[in-house]
């Protein structure tokens, strides 16, 4: 098989718990770490509370990635504040064999987040970092913030972009 759909990778994807599960123990303590760590405004927290909209979230990553440690739990959060939304987690590798020439991107940067409406339309992507590092001179520079989870408010605010445009 060439090609799959988007919709025949979201089929073949699994739950983020046991994409969690696949990592090691450190890895997995890493989540509860940065889901505390989450801090979003009540105002955010309503907006999705309140999102009727049915959407789906396709994941390209891997749990040994901190940058799907940190982003994904974001993601996670809005899952466990809407039944409206959905994930399914697929492997780097899928997604840079089927995902790449699906949204024509030729340097994807994983994790590599989806939104998809419940007709598996693309409303937008997510990749690796939140705008806002991207936009920064030099990533060393915040590097070690960015792991301590100082700009997860940041992942939440670009995926609500997303669900928004």
């Amino acid at each position: 098989m060439n090609q799959m759909t988007l919709q025949e990778l979201y089929e073949v994807g699994c739950s983020f718990e046991s994409a969690v599960g696949q990592g090691t123990k450190s890895e997995r303590a890493r989540i509860p770490k940065n889901t505390s760590r989450i801090n979003l405004n009540e105002e955010l927290i309503n907006n999705i509370i309140n999102y009727d909209k049915e959407i789906k979230f396709l994941v390209a990553g891997e749990i040994w990635c901190p940058d799907f440690q940190l982003n994904v739990s974001v993601l996670k959060k809005f899952i466990d504040l809407n039944s409206n939304f959905d994930m399914s987690i697929i492997t780097m590798s899928r997604g840079k064999k089927f995902l790449k020439p699906i949204l024509n991107i030729e340097d994807a940067k994983f994790p590599l987040i989806i939104a998809l409406d419940k007709d598996f339309n693309i409303l937008g992507s997510f990749q690796e970092h939140p705008q806002i590092l991207k936009d920064m001179p030099s990533f060393e520079d915040i590097k070690s913030e960015y792991y301590k989870g100082k700009y997860l408010l940041d992942s939440a605010n670009d995926i609500w972009k997303i669900l928004n445009k």
